[in-house]
């Protein structure tokens, strides 16, 4: 198969099988709508004809804020167009957030929906580089309402914002003009032109800027291509669900691929993934370990035979799939094998977003459950003398972007990126991941303990939801823990209580205890948990325990609650 860039694909697709479709999006009062690759192709061409008028050319940064919808895929391609650099924005991100990435990266467009534009104007004084906004689904009177919220005069936004059905019109304008532009923009188009500046979460600080070239990601690419492309079914019975955040390298990293390998894409979220699952059938599916988990205990209610349940498994999902991808957290071993039974292939892997994102990956004749695969083709992967995962590749980003301080601080001399997570290698290679170098605990005996390893042996408890280990400089290792709220409420049947009022029953906190017994019953002395702190709320985004993608933000959780750990020892 040969490899395609995004807008050069939606230019050859679109032009030769306009009609084919490409996305299904769920209609108001239910049912799905298509867009065909030739319409696709117009609203892609259209916008990076608009983006041009704009001046927006060779390395303009233009920001995108906003929830997974199809146009993410008319800008992602609009933007590569016009050889300018693409800057997704969380869309849970804070409005002072969502201000500091789209300033830092020296966005001077931005696309964005009404839903979210409230957080925008919140801190629109603060946008000075911004020269136009882009709105998706403008509703004037609405614009009039939110601006008015804000304290932002009209008069203000008038020079600046312009909805995208009139960009699309003033696009679509040029083309009848000179209708072979966008074919020469494309073959302007270099390999090492940075295509996106990606955000990283910020679990240790202010987010960085994760500078990607066309070069990284058509290598990374390739790279998966030559892994997985035997177990891709026939070209137009490629079917795959998206709803990951697109602002999200692995959701953006979906919608990409979804256009490069041709499949047809139907648009969800979280609340509707599982049911939409029958009704798709996909082929393929990219997912995180709570979805995987919640269909294999709907899959073990089902029966108490396990042919019935295999069966059940493959009715819930549409019974069409060839392999699962899962990723940002552990899965448990007994699920991985579950799906194996029923005939569905789960695969692991390991990838950093400055890796493009892609470093190791179990392969449907190559795996072992307990580990995220063996390095992928073209990546040199080797463990430092701490155990560090270093790395080198064509894949390997090109710096943070206006830090060059972090960037150098991220090779060693030798030019290996340094990952910052700690590894090892089965007699077979397969690698482990062991921890982060940055969050090893030392306690005060001398020992260097990893949390995320222990951590991660909580992962489907059904009444723990977060353990977030202490012990720095401490005789012994203790735990902040926050309940599974729909568990325990099942497990000690308290519908009425509130959470506060059941995390301090005594049945709740013997519940707890099993299951850090349990945990400690696996591990060494010097790791186990001697006290823990039962926390009567979960941790949130908005409170900074977590970033926008759910990820543990460590150092947040000691500050925040340092007099609790503390009162522990």
């Amino acid at each position: 198969m040969e490899l395609k860039t995004g807008i050069a694909k939606i230019l050859e697709k679109g032009t030769a099988e306009p009609e084919a479709v490409r996305f299904h999006v769920p209609a108001d009062g239910g049912g799905w709508s298509q867009v065909t690759w030739g319409e696709l192709l117009d609203r892609s061409r259209a916008l990076s004809l608009f983006l041009c008028g704009e001046e927006v050319g060779l390395d303009t940064k233009v920001a995108v804020f906003a929830t997974t919808r199809v146009e993410w895929a008319y800008c992602c391609a609009a933007i590569e167009a016009c050889r300018a650099v693409f800057v997704p924005v969380y869309f849970s991100n804070t409005a002072e957030q969502t201000q500091y990435v789209v300033d830092h990266s020296d966005a001077e467009v931005l696309f964005t929906e009404m839903a979210l534009l409230p957080r925008v104007l919140e801190r629109w004084e603060d946008y000075a580089r911004v020269r136009r906004v882009i709105i998706w689904d403008l509703d004037p009177e609405v614009l009039a309402t939110q601006a008015a919220e804000a304290k932002v005069s009209l008069e203000e936004l008038e020079g600046k914002v312009i909805s995208l059905d009139r960009a699309l019109e003033r696009g679509r304008r040029v083309h009848l003009m000179y209708p072979t532009a966008l074919e020469k923009k494309v073959e302007r188009r270099q390999d090492s032109d940075v295509a996106a500046i990606i955000y990283t979460s910020g679990t240790t600080g202010k987010p960085k800027g994760v500078q990607l070239t066309n070069h990284n990601l058509l290598v990374s690419a390739g790279s998966w291509l030559q892994v997985l492309e035997h177990a891709f079914p026939p070209a137009g019975e490629r079917r795959d669900i998206l709803w990951l955040p697109v602002s999200h390298m692995s959701g953006w990293g979906i919608l990409g691929q979804g256009t490069m390998f041709d499949y047809e894409t139907w648009l969800s979220d979280p609340y509707h993934l599982l049911q939409h699952l029958p009704e798709v059938r996909p082929t393929m599916l990219l997912s995180v370990p709570a979805y995987w988990e919640k269909l294999y205990t709907m899959a073990l209610n089902a029966s108490s035979e396990p042919a019935e349940q295999y069966a059940k498994l493959r009715e819930l999902t549409g019974g069409a799939l060839t392999f699962l991808l899962s990723g940002g957290a552990g899965l448990k071993r007994e699920v991985k094998e579950f799906f194996k039974a029923a005939g569905i292939q789960m695969i692991e892997g390991y990838g950093l977003t400055e890796c493009s994102p892609n470093l190791t990956m179990n392969r449907l004749d190559d795996y072992n459950f307990d580990s995220v695969g063996k390095p992928m083709p073209g990546v040199t992967l080797k463990l430092a003398g701490d155990g560090e995962i270093i790395v080198k590749g064509d894949n390997v980003f090109a710096g943070y972007y206006k830090d060059a301080e972090a960037t150098a601080a991220s090779f060693d001399e030798d030019g290996w990126f340094l990952t910052g997570d700690l590894g090892r290698w089965t007699d077979d290679g397969f690698l482990q991941i062991c921890g982060r170098k940055k969050e090893i605990i030392v306690t005060s005996g001398g020992k260097n303990i990893g949390p995320v390893g222990i951590e991660a042996r909580f992962v489907g408890s059904p009444v723990v939801e977060h353990v977030v280990l202490y012990g720095n400089e401490r005789k012994y290792l203790t735990a902040l823990i926050t309940l599974n709220e729909p568990g325990v409420r099942a497990a000690v049947k308290a519908n009425g209580d509130s959470l506060s009022e059941i995390a301090t029953r005594e049945d709740v906190q013997a519940l707890v205890q099993q299951e850090v017994d349990r945990v400690n019953g696996q591990l060494a002395s010097y790791e186990t948990i001697k006290k823990f702190y039962l926390h009567p709320a979960p941790l949130s985004v908005d409170a900074g325990h977590l970033t926008p993608s759910l990820k543990l933000r460590r150092a947040k959780v000691w500050e925040a609650f340092q007099d609790k750990y503390e009162n522990l020892y």
